[in-house]
């Protein structure tokens, strides 16, 4: 069960009714953005108690690939966002550093339908794909 208290999440854990975790923070659209199309086929495709989380992690064409997924687990560093809709997407802290400030999308094209993250601002270049990315360099 989650309840939301002063920007901050807290998660009720089922086998231990009188443990609560609180989760580092709500997510702002300063952190992520999510496009109405994303939302709304989120709100489509999930399951109840499902969130997209969204995940960057070493390899792919460009050094660093984005995992998109759907997971019914939350960690103790995730972030959270709510949708209009209700849906939520959840990132972890390290994750965000990476995509701080992007954009969530659906994109359905002749190859593919999918979530993707676009418009990333710590991004310098991209794979032609779309899932892997080279961070900008300070």
């Amino acid at each position: 069960m989650f309840t939301q208290q002063a920007g901050r999440l807290i998660v009720r854990f089922p086998k231990d009714a009188g443990t609560y975790r609180s989760l580092h923070r709500m997510l702002t659209a300063q952190d992520i953005k999510v496009t109405p199309k994303a939302a709304n086929r989120l709100k489509e495709v999930v399951d109840e108690g499902e969130r997209l989380r969204l995940e960057v992690d070493g390899g792919g064409c460009s050094g660093f690939e984005y995992k998109i997924r759907l997971d019914k687990k939350v960690n103790e560093d995730d972030m959270l966002w709510k949708t209009e809709n209700g849906t939520e997407i959840i990132v972890d802290e390290l994750s965000l550093g990476y995509i701080k400030g992007a954009t969530v999308d659906y994109v359905e094209d002749l190859m593919k339908a999918s979530f993707r993250i676009i418009n990333n601002p710590v991004a310098e270049k991209g794979c032609s794909c779309g899932s892997s990315f080279a961070p900008k360099l300070d």
